[in-house]
């Protein structure tokens, strides 16, 4: 976004670097569109990974309505191998009582 100072000299300031320049007109930047939609498509799948670190946020290519079910899937996937590693111990457990000739 640039900031117009004169329309009639086309003098025009980029207000985040501070440096009043000559405007140019579309036609000059014609070749740059090519170049902004391609970093428009970057943006958006750096946008899809940074969604994809956050378990409340949408994922790119997923449907309305499933922002939470990476919580979910988070959930039964740590109470699955909470019970496989409780299930382990026990196990080894019992194998030590009986080893040790406690029952």
């Amino acid at each position: 976004m640039k900031i117009q100072i004169s329309p009639e000299t086309e003098l025009v300031m980029d207000p985040l670097t501070s440096v009043i320049s000559k405007q140019k007109t579309l036609t000059e930047n014609r070749s740059m569109m090519a170049l902004i939609q391609k970093l428009d498509e970057t943006e958006r799948a750096v946008d899809s990974l940074m969604n994809a670190l956050a378990p409340d946020k949408p994922l790119a290519n997923s449907w309305r309505g499933r922002e939470k079910t990476s919580v979910g899937a988070g959930m039964v996937t740590n109470i699955f191998y909470g019970m496989v590693l409780g299930l382990i111990v026990i196990g080894l457990f019992l194998i030590l009582i009986f080893l040790t000739g406690g029952f």
